[in-house]
């Protein structure tokens, strides 16, 4: 299947007809709004990923209307506003919403270091929801000095699926906890490529062993992105890249495709980035000379699917670069009570503790290590992981999280890196790779997590991508990032 008739056939499922009939069976609906303002300018060096229909909130104090032909719904109803970004945001960007008519101010939303593909919602008071389905809501910029885009529909024959287009999400009952799956089973769960992309991919593969749904769903999204035997996708800044991978954390994506199309052409440009970026030691990591930064993420980004290619090719040279570049990260970044995310090669190191840093590094031991044949280093390497999980679950809190940074309980709780660390448990106990006290945390990691998924399945309480620094991941912003997706799919909910 072209990536065109993948599109095509997106675009048939998300019609409107086809989603209202699905909502009715749901507990949940979206209501999409009709956006209204200046039309969106893409300037020519832009691309919107997939070529979906976008608009556009400008600089100053010109706003974007959204409205609704519905005038009310149920009176226990709740609901909350969502856009969703089709921006590389990369500063603070404050959005003042209104009422249209009225003019009351409903809130201040917060917009800042938005991904592609990342929807914000805004809880509507209950008292404001009739006001703001009569009269719709304006939306102007208070801060930011680029272009924001925002996925949206109006007439447009390329369209964002309905969860990433304007909306109120209306619900009554309690979330159900199973809803996430419909999500992840969609094509709203398509992500920025790269790791983000690489999460889902990874969840849906574990999926696809057992569901025909996920198989068919992982294969239509690899196609998103790799088909016709191509790569393309927005790069950062929204500027379009056809076959070139930009940094080592966009190789995650091809230990599934390797998995899936072993004998597709783009594996071999994976591999020479890899070896591109191989320093004499084999260790591959981003940068030259003394400005080559060891992180946590290699190890699931790089590692990983270093030993899948290896297995897969029956290449054991590239097992041995995933070796490599596993040990070079347990030397550097493992040290006492603290696994640091990032280092220079010389030892100066960075993000001790930080939750989604360890998700990264507990991932990518366990996955890497499945793969491997068995040999010493693979056997030194388990006793590695095994050494960083005991450290780990003695951070877990009593509600089943682990906090942003896990000895600074002032950065509060935070669930991607609390879902990614129960992942690891998670496919480690099933691997045979761990005891019984990583099953436990992992349920008990479970079980924490459900209050923070939203009706229609998205996982709040991320801390945002760390485009920010250490002062966004220690202010406590949390937001929703699709990419955790990937991470529960590893989780069977059913492990109790």
């Amino acid at each position: 299947m072209t990536r065109r008739q993948v599109l095509a056939t997106a675009s048939v499922l998300l019609a409107p007809s086809y989603l209202n009939l699905w909502e009715k069976r749901s507990s949940y609906a979206y209501l999409l709004a009709k956006v209204t303002g200046l039309n969106a300018i893409l300037p020519p060096e832009k691309y919107i990923p997939f070529d979906w229909a976008i608009a556009e909130l400008p600089l100053g104090p010109t706003s974007v209307k959204l409205s609704w032909d519905q005038a009310s719904v149920h009176k226990k109803s709740q609901a909350k506003l969502r856009i969703t970004s089709a921006t590389d945001v990369r500063e603070v960007l404050i959005v003042e919403v209104k009422t249209a008519l009225t003019g009351k101010k409903i809130a201040d939303w917060d917009l800042r270091f938005a991904h592609y593909m990342q929807p914000f919602e805004l809880e509507i008071a209950p008292a404001d929801l009739k006001a703001v389905l009569a009269e719709g809501v304006t939306l102007s910029r208070t801060t930011g000095s680029k272009a924001f885009w925002f996925f949206s529909a109006n007439d447009s024959p390329k369209t964002a699926p309905s969860a990433f287009l304007p909306h109120l999400l209306v619900y009554q009952a309690s979330p159900r906890k199973d809803a996430w799956e419909e999500r992840l089973l969609s094509f709203e769960s398509v992500q920025t490529f790269g790791w983000m992309q690489g999460v889902v991919w990874d969840g849906l593969y574990e999926w696809s062993k057992h569901s025909t749904r996920a198989k068919s769903i992982l294969t239509q999204q690899l196609d998103f992105f790799f088909g016709q035997n191509s790569l393309v996708y927005a790069n950062l800044n929204n500027v379009k890249t056809v076959e070139k991978i930009s940094t080592v954390e966009s190789i995650l994506p091809f230990a599934i495709l390797a998995q899936t199309h072993p004998a597709h052409p783009l594996l071999n440009t994976a591999i020479a980035f890899c070896e591109a970026h191989a320093n004499a030691e084999g260790v591959i990591a981003d940068g030259t000379g003394n400005n080559r930064m060891v992180k946590t993420e290699e190890c699931y980004t790089v590692s990983y699917p270093l030993a899948v290619l290896a297995k897969t090719l029956k290449r054991p040279d590239l097992a041995q670069l995933a070796i490599q570049t596993l040990q070079s990260r347990i030397n550097i970044l493992d040290k006492g009570e603290h696994i640091f995310q990032r280092s220079t090669e010389q030892g100066e190191a960075f993000f001790g503790n930080w939750s989604r840093g360890v998700a990264w590094y507990l991932l990518g031991l366990a996955k890497t290590l499945v793969h491997l044949p068995p040999s010493e280093q693979k056997r030194a390497i388990q006793l590695s992981f095994q050494s960083a999980v005991e450290k780990v679950i003695a951070f877990q809190q009593p509600n089943g999280l682990w906090f942003n940074f896990f000895h600074q309980p002032e950065t509060g709780v935070e669930t991607s890196g609390t879902a990614g660390i129960a992942a690891a448990l998670t496919y480690g106990y099933q691997n045979g790779l761990l005891a019984e006290n990583a099953k436990a945390a992992a349920i008990k990691a479970q079980n924490g997590l459900l209050p923070f998924l939203t009706p229609d399945g998205y996982l709040t309480g991320t801390a945002q991508v760390n485009k920010g620094g250490d002062a966004l991941q220690k202010n406590g912003f949390r937001v929703i990032s699709p990419y955790t997706l990937g991470f529960l799919a590893h989780l069977n909910w059913k492990l109790k």
